[in-house]
């Protein structure tokens, strides 16, 4: 099934307690956040773009939503050829940047020079990644491994030490619009310390979790987890789902052994949280959006 971007306006929270709405082709006046992909040219298969998920030389490709391209030709994407890289947020809006020179709205941005943040719309329907399943089902309780792109997925967030939801990027931290008791109670079974869960565009939520942090009662649950899914993608043969989870043990682990680190750990979705509230950080800091235009896709893991 191929997703469509539907033009339709988005109501974003800012600064002051209020909320404004955004039309397609607007500046975003938020974090610039979400799942990263890229739109680019396709090279022998069949079809003119695809869709990107890439982290350093593991590439992932699917076929890009309805309207999508148009969208971004339209903001001047690229100069109008339509390629590069955008976002997607936990409520399935599209972001990508656009250099100001080419861009009809910088005056209306929050900082109108160099990168500026633009949303497209509202993804609708899948991407359809052949070997990756970014939108799995839930488990019915207790928590499963996330075996999904496990690098560039999702919005990075944290809980802080004073249990709140607060989404972090170099030198800022901005905490969401709304309260997460139900979330953050559900993170805390898995994980004793302040630390990092990610929200992919499904709503999906992904912990990381280091072994050590578990809380006792809740360490036999993990270890039988971790063994019931070693055997699961042996049996049914998921080499690319064992190579991004074994990527990501690596890059998490002190001594770059897979058994000492960090394990994703998959606990449902937004929608059986808080009634379904969707984090969305609230900016209080202006600079934010200089420092951001800076880098045309800002810096992510």
């Amino acid at each position: 099934m191929t997703g469509e971007l539907k033009r339709t306006p988005t109501r974003v929270p800012i600064a002051g307690g209020k909320d404004v709405t955004i039309d397609p082709g607007k500046p975003w006046p938020s974090a610039y956040r979400g799942s990263k992909y890229s739109l680019v040219q396709s090279q022998n298969r069949g079809r003119d773009y695809v869709v990107r998920w890439q982290h350093k030389e593991l590439p992932a490709f699917c076929t890009p939503p309805d309207g999508l391209l148009d969208a971004m030709q339209s903001v001047g994407k690229s100069q109008s050829s339509g390629e590069g890289s955008f976002r997607i947020t936990a409520d399935g809006e599209v972001l990508t940047k656009v250099a100001a020179a080419e861009y009809t709205y910088s005056d209306q941005a929050p900082h109108s020079d160099g990168w500026i943040a633009v949303y497209l719309g509202q993804l609708q329907g899948r991407l359809g990644f052949d070997q990756v399943n970014i939108d799995p089902t839930p488990p019915k309780a207790g928590v499963k491994m996330w075996d999904g792109f496990t690098f560039n997925h999702g919005e990075r967030w944290a809980v802080s030490h004073n249990d709140q939801l607060i989404w972090k990027r170099p030198g800022y931290r901005f905490t969401s619009a709304f309260d997460h008791p139900e979330l953050i109670a559900c993170y805390q079974q898995y994980r004793r310390t302040a630390g990092r869960l990610y929200f992919n565009e499904y709503g999906h939520i992904w912990i990381n979790v280091p072994r050590a942090e578990v809380p006792d009662d809740n360490q036999d649950v993990i270890e039988s987890l971790v063994d019931r899914w070693y055997e699961d993608v042996e049996t049914q043969n998921k080499a690319t789902a064992k190579r991004l989870v074994t990527r990501r043990l690596k890059m998490t682990s002190p001594d770059d052994e897979p058994e000492t680190g960090h394990l994703p750990v998959y606990i449902g979705t937004l929608s059986q949280f808080d009634d379904g509230i969707i984090p969305r950080p609230v900016v209080t800091d202006q600079s934010y959006f200089i420092d951001s235009s800076r880098n045309p896709s800002d810096g992510f893991d």
